[in-house]
């Protein structure tokens, strides 16, 4: 069983003069900085949840579950205790990736009968003719920095952010963990928080949406602050979004909103901490962008793009 370690959880565990029983590790979380299950706040173990049911779907398509099966049965010993956890805590039953992660849990003995062969679709057939539909749908985005005097009513810019964070939903998340968090400012008094750290475009845009995403659902393998995968997902939940609005004949702006940006200059901090302050974002949340969104004056002129011959490595 003490082969059941993680070695990079065992020399982490010495280091800190901590010790753990090997046959109760799925106690803990599996990520850094290993904390107690009953430690995690629900946030923490709903993404857990979520990491470890993907783990163990993912060990099917990859053909080594039978061959690590120790592995993949902590896992599940993890969820059940996430799910003990969650049940004293009176989180949500009909929370949907808590069903879904039952639905793994339940089918674990024969998961490619019970629960992938059931719930998967046909795939489509291949037409190469839809991808340059796509590109050319790509290729009408603009970044937007001039609004049209007519803008919908507020109403109608929160049912489009509305939208757009449920296509942010969809958008693919390293391990499943699903770590957004956003913000929709349509009044202006909120988005004259960001001026002098934000653009005027930015500022006077009729509707802006944040995006953080949750450091807490991040460990990392290089034992860094974070993942730099946390980056990587934050930006397909934003092409999601993008594109959303761009559906609608709307005009964004995607605006760099990230640490590097806001710990430049010490007003930026301080013009960072009221926003957060006035709009509740709390300190774990790690600031990646802001989209503007509003009914273009006009779109900009076509960017000239580099030959795609030139971006293969050859």
């Amino acid at each position: 069983m003490k082969k059941l370690l993680k070695k990079p959880l065992k020399k982490i565990l010495i280091k800190a003069g901590l010790k753990i029983d090997p046959a109760k590790q799925y106690l803990y979380s599996s990520v850094p900085p290993y904390k107690l299950i009953t430690n995690l706040t629900e946030e923490e173990l709903l993404s857990l949840m979520r990491h470890e049911a993907h783990r163990i779907e993912k060990s099917i398509y990859n053909d080594i579950f039978d061959s690590k099966f120790n592995i993949y049965n902590e896992k599940a010993k993890r969820i059940k205790e996430i799910c003990k956890e969650l049940e004293r805590r009176d989180t949500d039953k009909g929370e949907p990736t808590l069903v879904w992660a039952k639905q793994i849990l339940a089918a674990f003995n024969d998961l490619k009968s019970n629960f992938i062969e059931p719930y998967s679709k046909a795939p489509q057939s291949y037409d190469l003719s839809k991808a340059q539909e796509y590109v050319d749908f790509v290729q009408q985005r603009r970044s937007v920095r001039v609004w049209h005097d007519k803008q919908p009513s507020k109403d109608e810019l929160e049912a489009l952010a509305d939208q757009c964070i449920d296509a942010a939903r969809w958008a693919p998340s390293s391990g499943n963990r699903q770590p957004w968090q956003f913000k929709v400012l349509t009044e202006q008094q909120d988005k004259d928080l960001l001026k002098k750290i934000k653009e005027e475009h930015c500022t006077s845009a009729p509707l802006l949406i944040f995006i953080g995403m949750d450091r807490r659902l991040y460990g990392s393998l290089s034992l860094k602050q974070f993942e730099t995968a946390l980056y990587i997902d934050a930006g397909a939940a934003i092409m999601n979004m993008v594109g959303t609005a761009q559906s609608t004949g709307m005009g964004t702006c995607w605006n760099h909103f990230g640490r590097d940006m806001i710990d430049s200059r010490e007003v930026n901090k301080k013009i960072y901490l009221n926003f957060c302050e006035h709009m509740a974002i709390p300190d774990y949340i790690e600031p990646v962008a802001i989209l503007a969104i509003g009914a273009p004056a006009y779109m900009p002129p076509t960017p000239a793009r580099v030959n795609v011959q030139s971006l293969k490595i050859v």
